[in-house]
């Protein structure tokens, strides 16, 4: 039990990790984008990433202090296929640097990083958790983020067309 508590303590907080680097991204593009819906949507995923980092972050409080996972009332349960990642292995880490000037492209395919990443890692949770609650977190938070992908990649599709390293 105690491995198992060490283990997923190390994995929620990678969670935090990629959480503030996901919120302080978005804030970034929210404030430097000149189009007011680029910027309301940046917002309001840079909203979804604090309130997922205080998810995570209580969850960890509770595994230190108690060694237990605790129910948490906006975790509502998904169905969610975790069978396969977002993207094929060989096309993850594509990503540009984001740059001061950097174009709306850039900033979307760094979002679309950001997320593949988050979900790589709920759903490696989902799958390798025995315990109930830290599953249903682990799913819920997953398709939080392939929803979050799913509008990026929609602004993609927009704006440039279809990626061509999607299959």
């Amino acid at each position: 039990m105690v491995e198992d508590v060490r283990a997923a303590l190390r994995l929620l907080g990678q969670a935090m990790a990629i959480e503030r680097e996901g919120r302080r991204f978005y804030l970034q593009v929210a404030r430097t984008q000149p189009d007011g819906k680029v910027r309301e949507t940046f917002a309001a995923l840079a909203d979804d990433e604090e309130k997922h980092f205080e998810l995570i972050k209580r969850q960890r409080d509770s595994l230190n202090r108690a060694g237990t996972w605790v129910v948490s009332p906006e975790v509502m349960e998904v169905n969610i296929d975790l069978s396969h990642p977002l993207f094929p292995g060989d096309k993850q880490g594509t990503a540009p640097s984001i740059l001061p000037g950097s174009s709306e492209q850039d900033a979307l395919l760094f979002g679309l990083d950001i997320e593949t990443r988050s979900f790589e890692l709920y759903r490696k949770g989902a799958l390798e958790t025995k315990d109930a609650v830290a599953r249903q977190m682990f799913e819920f938070l997953a398709g939080q983020e392939q929803a979050h992908f799913d509008v990026l990649m929609m602004r993609y599709d927009a704006l440039f067309g279809p990626v061509a390293w999607r299959s």
